[in-house]
């Protein structure tokens, strides 16, 4: 009777031990996955004041990864993506002085892309210690 009792107790202290996530709706994760923030048909992303921070690596050699940050008066918003060979990136800010600047990239190597060959290098010549 003593073996069952303390074979009971050792399983229920086990089992207590195993991680256990928080109760529905008290901070989990959300539910359906992340949703990221998507810009418009205009390229921009939703109202002004909506600031975010997020980054997406969905697979191997593939990236997205953007923000937006500051308050309507003085903000910045960046967006880097990469596939492959692929990059693009976009930086926009903007200040209450009337400053606002843009910046886009977008590098594309293509799929015949390959990595330069060189020449070799010939081995130095030294001379005879005088």
């Amino acid at each position: 009777m003593l073996r069952l009792v303390l074979l009971t107790g050792c399983l229920a202290a086990v089992s207590l031990g195993f991680p256990q996530g928080p109760p529905p709706g008290a901070g989990g994760p959300p539910e359906g996955g992340i949703a990221f923030p998507r810009p418009g048909a205009n390229g921009e992303y939703a109202a002004g004041s909506d600031f975010f921070q997020y980054i997406n690596v969905p697979a191997h050699k593939v990236f997205e990864w953007g923000y937006r940050r500051g308050n309507p008066h003085h903000n910045r918003e960046q967006y880097l993506s990469q596939k492959d060979h692929t990059f693009k990136s976009k930086l926009k800010w903007h200040d209450q002085y009337g400053g606002h600047g843009e910046h886009y990239y977008d590098y594309n190597h293509g799929s015949a892309y390959e990595e330069p060959k060189y020449a070799p290098v010939p081995k130095p010549a030294y001379s005879p210690a005088i």
